[in-house]
């Protein structure tokens, strides 16, 4: 993804608290920061409990040319050109002060296990210096885990940015948001939710 969006470690709920996991069961997104070298700002991780398989949800995430109608303040999303069965040049518009922020990712999506994942890389963009992040979704009882993380540098005209704070603000609705989409999908659409899901093992199937 996207601006908003997810670095765990080998298991994201090592990362968490047993309050954190109470929080987490009531649907609220628990929220982390800490400071990374070479970023001036913090590298933000939210984490939301899914009631969808891990599958499912970063297959509803990697349907990129889709995820303009749920991001919040994403005004277009599309697919410039494939890089690889699992990877892909993605374009973003976002709503911010002034000018939007446009800019372009390489995103890879993956598989270990039960645990899905997909990664970002900034390719270009009209305001951001470096952008990188992933969303690392792993099996949690009997649904998931969703750990998404960003991480940027916004470069000298990062004021279109905001702040380290309405940076970590919108990646926590990104992380609702995403959830609220899955879970609907799963009750109201559940067809196109099993075609995004074979696209996804499809594109991860060999790698």
């Amino acid at each position: 993804m996207a601006l908003l969006a997810i670095a765990v470690a080998s298991s994201a709920s090592d990362e968490l608290s047993a309050g954190d996991g109470q929080r987490l069961d009531a649907g609220a997104v628990v929220m982390r920061t800490r400071a990374v070298a070479d970023f001036p700002w913090p590298e933000t991780t939210a984490y939301r409990a899914i009631r969808a398989t891990p599958a499912e949800v970063l297959a509803v995430y990697a349907d990129f040319a889709s995820q303009s109608r749920w991001v919040p303040d994403l005004v277009a999303s599309r697919v410039l050109a494939p890089e690889a069965p699992n990877a892909f040049r993605v374009s973003y518009e976002y709503e911010v002060a002034g000018p939007n922020e446009r800019y372009s990712v390489s995103v890879t999506v993956g598989r270990r296990g039960s645990t899905y994942d997909a990664r970002w890389r900034l390719i270009e963009a009209r305001y951001a210096r470096r952008l990188t992040g992933e969303l690392v979704v792993q099996p949690r009882g009997a649904g998931a885990l969703a750990a998404y993380t960003s991480r940027v540098d916004p470069g000298r005209l990062g004021v279109a940015f905001g702040t380290p704070e309405s940076v970590a603000r919108r990646l926590s609705e990104t992380a609702e948001a995403l959830a609220n989409r899955v879970e609907r999908m799963k009750t109201a659409e559940p067809a196109a939710l099993s075609a995004l899901v074979e696209t996804l093992r499809t594109a991860v199937g060999s790698h």
